[in-house]
């Protein structure tokens, strides 16, 4: 007996990078890319991944439609649909046992007897009304035939869609219900009804209807998918790319919100899928409008395509926005399974991210809306262009308020007073090592305090107490309006309000408030997020409370639930960073705080706490460049420039608390002082640091020392061994190298003059002079 051959496995591979996966067939061709096994492989993509999509925001490349004479079809050929009897009492759908071998498209139900005919019912030259000449048929889909036609009386081409079974019972209220929808909905990102001619039988009775809309063409989404398959440019010049699916998936909830939000009834599309997108022109169109019913109608029965569905739909038949929503997502899955996803940094993840929650098996905790999901799908775009070096106007968030307060803001800042007063006395005698550089990371009561706060719910009962018009005061808390059902937001404001107390009371009372909005019945989808986000934010306030670390990991749980919930922003990614950050990358199951913080900075240049979390995670590792060069790519002129351009200033001159690299040459520790001197000037530059006389002096106090530990650590002048560690001797000090002395002078005559500044604390006085006698330097006698 002759065994069969083992499937070849198709030596090409995708765009993505990954292998086909598909198999040669005997022809040589391969069964999932179409591809011959000898063929050339795929042009080369770009090496640069700013290279890669689009150059603008949310644009699409243009792509024609294909002339009419070569999108027509043979209306002879076999069709692959399923064929049901005319009648909708009987049922039957013509496959075994009613039916063997193949189905005639036309013929009698054997069954019922009835007529049925999926033969196309109108043929090349046929008029419809006078005004329509036929061309042909182009397409079938589910429900009818698509035909090409010329409009005699404005001398353009149309698309005409009949019904697909011409013997069709239903055929007339079919019609009437697609013409009544199709002629309800105006929008751009929708196919445009032109006419409705009604179809008679002999008695004059109207049995169905053609709609004539607007001809855009054959390029669904299917067909770029087809063709990025095969191996080709799909989209002009380039190959299909994970920007190009977050567009179109932009533009068809455009589509679908509008059939959402047009009022009452709330109409759902039903049945979205690649083929029922065309890429027309620099946009998309989206077609095929007869499954399109009123949520929550039952008749005429819903058209819905397995795959792409949700789940529940099975069950029920009756689609909803939820639905629709689930279908998009299945779509845009489809699509990026063949698109080019090469982003550095977090990638791509974000995209998918919202392909999941729009997929999720429970209907409530998918998006809200087609609003809410695009909004997301943009945020997911945006962060996937910056993180390949593009840069996009800026768009404020829809769901977070950015804070006040910059978390993190310890290492731009000048060390105040204490800096020094809390430091134990020392003599002369004991070596000039400065303290090390403190990184600042931000403990997480201030992360819980400082991180941006989520917008009120606008459906929330109490809503208007929030307006500035009523007084409202983000500091003080406010009580339950009686007369009004409770409100969840005035809970969560207050459980915000008693979370900048300092009293364990204030915690138990601010998780009562989290108890209680908990307890208030309201919808998933809008709810969830925020309420995970407040625990995260009880659980940091307790973890400084208890002195319990596992409290930051109970926090990261809860942020990564928001994260989840809403992947296009960057609030929720940057409390993620910041708990990484605090309990260490190997705590971390997802993404790493670096490439957090990066997504974060990458996105919005003006943010300081993404860009001083990067440098203190750089400076950990003794990276003194990689800080520097972070910190130096803060916008100018935005309002953590200045603190940026502190903390570049210290990180130039610090001592690292890392053991690599701790300390700087003093030559790059005397060019950050000439820098300082710069900034003291009487009126500093654009988004410079105004810095008072009594910052300068601190901050170019807390540079010489860290000059002077330099020169002393690598000063070669006689002396015990080891003198950095030990303590000096007199005759040390006398035969100090000319750099050290002057260094040491200069010190002197800073810490008096710091002194001079607190007089009004004899012991803060005191303590600032005795630095003054310990740096001096020795006479020569």
């Amino acid at each position: 007996m002759t065994q069969r051959a083992a499937p070849r496995p198709c030596p090409h591979r995708r765009f993505t990078g990954a292998s086909c996966g598909g198999s040669v067939l005997p022809t040589g061709h391969c069964a999932e890319c179409g591809r011959h096994e000898n063929g050339p492989g795929l042009p080369r993509l770009p090496a640069d991944p700013w290279d890669l999509g689009p150059r603008e925001l949310l644009a699409l490349p243009e792509r024609e439609p294909r002339s009419e004479r070569v999108r027509l079809i043979d209306p002879e050929a076999p069709l692959r649909i399923r064929m049901d009897c005319s009648s909708p009492e009987c049922g039957v759908v013509f496959a075994p046992p009613y039916t063997e071998g193949p189905v005639p498209i036309e013929g009698y139900c054997p069954a019922c007897g009835e007529p049925y005919s999926y033969r196309p019912e109108l043929a090349e030259g046929d008029v419809l009304r006078d005004q329509y000449r036929i061309m042909g048929p182009i397409a079938h889909g589910g429900q009818g035939w698509v035909y090409l036609a010329e409009d005699t009386h404005l001398g353009d081409v149309v698309a005409v869609k009949g019904l697909l079974n011409r013997y069709e019972r239903d055929g007339a209220r079919l019609a009437d219900v697609e013409r009544r929808n199709l002629v309800a909905i105006r929008h751009p990102r929708i196919v445009q009804i032109r006419d409705f001619v009604a179809r008679r039988d002999g008695t004059g009775q109207v049995t169905g209807g053609y709609v004539v809309m607007d001809d855009v063409g054959d390029g669904t989404l299917e067909k770029v998918v087809e063709e990025t398959r095969r191996g080709e440019r799909a989209l002009g010049e380039r190959v299909l790319d994970i920007e190009d699916v977050a567009a179109y998936g932009c533009q068809i909830l455009e589509a679908l919100g509008h059939l959402h939000a047009g009022g009452e009834p709330v109409f759902v599309y039903g049945d979205m899928k690649p083929s029922n997108v065309v890429h027309h022109r620099d946009g998309v169109k989206v077609i095929d409008l007869g499954g399109m019913r009123e949520q929550g109608r039952s008749e005429p029965p819903a058209h819905v395509t397995p795959g792409y569905m949700a789940p529940e739909t099975e069950s029920s038949g009756l689609p909803t926005v939820a639905h629709d929503l689930h279908t998009v997502g299945a779509t845009l899955r489809d699509l990026a399974g063949w698109a080019v996803d090469e982003v550095p940094g977090l990638g791509a993840a974000s995209f998918w991210w919202v392909v999941e929650r729009a997929t999720r098996p429970d209907p409530d905790l998918r998006f809200a809306s087609a609003q809410d999901m695009a909004g997301q799908l943009r945020g997911a775009l945006r962060e996937i262009r910056a993180l390949r070096g593009k840069s996009d106007p800026p768009e404020p968030s829809q769901y977070f308020r950015p804070s006040p307060r910059l978390l993190g803001a310890r290492l731009g800042t000048v060390p105040g007073i204490e800096h020094w007063l809390d430091r134990p006395r020392r003599d002369r005698y004991e070596p000039p090592v400065a303290p090390a550089l403190d990184l600042g990371a931000p403990t997480p009561t201030e992360i819980a305090r400082c991180l941006p706060v989520p917008v009120h719910y606008p459906g929330d009962p109490q809503t208007a107490r929030f307006e500035v018009s009523s007084g409202y005061d983000p500091g003080r808390l406010l009580g339950q309006d009686g007369e009004k059902p409770t409100s969840v937001e005035i809970c969560l404001h207050n459980a915000r309000v008693l979370l900048s107390r300092n009293g364990r009371d204030d915690l138990e009372r601010a998780q009562e408030e989290l108890d209680t909005a908990d307890a208030i019945p309201g919808p998933r989808a809008v709810r969830r997020w925020r309420m995970e986000w407040h625990r995260a934010l009880i659980a940091l306030r307790r973890a400084d409370l208890d002195a319990d670390s596992r409290q930051v990991a109970v926090a990261k749980d809860h942020f990564t639930l928001v994260h989840l919930d809403l992947p296009g922003e960057y609030a929720p990614k940057l409390a993620l960073a910041y708990c990484g950050e605090w309990l260490g990358d190997d705590s971390m199951s997802g993404p790493t705080a670096k490439e957090l913080y990066e997504a974060v900075f990458a996105r919005n240049a003006s943010h300081g706490g993404a860009a001083l979390g990067l440098a203190r995670l750089a400076l950990r590792e003794g990276d003194r460049g990689a800080a520097l060069d972070v910190l130096g790519r803060v916008r100018a002129g935005s309002l953590d420039h200045t603190v940026a351009r502190i903390a570049s200033l210290r990180i130039r001159a610090a001592r690292l608390p890392s053991g690599a690299d701790p300390l700087p040459a003093p030559a790059e520790v005397d060019a950050a002082l000439t820098e300082l001197r710069g900034l003291m000037r009487r009126n500093p530059g654009v988004g410079e640091p105004n810095l008072s006389e009594d910052e300068a002096l601190r901050l170019s106090i807390e540079l010489n020392e860290w000059k002077l530990d330099a020169l002393h650590s690598r000063s070669d002048a006689p002396g015990p061994p080891g003198r950095g560690a030990g303590r000096l001797g007199a005759r040390s000090l006398r035969r100090l190298t000319p750099q050290e002395r002057e260094v040491r002078a200069l010190m002197e005559r800073h810490y008096r003059q710091l002194a001079a500044h607190h007089r009004e604390s004899a012991a803060a006085h005191e303590h600032l002079v005795d630095l003054s006698h310990a740096v001096r330097p020795q006479t020569a006698i």
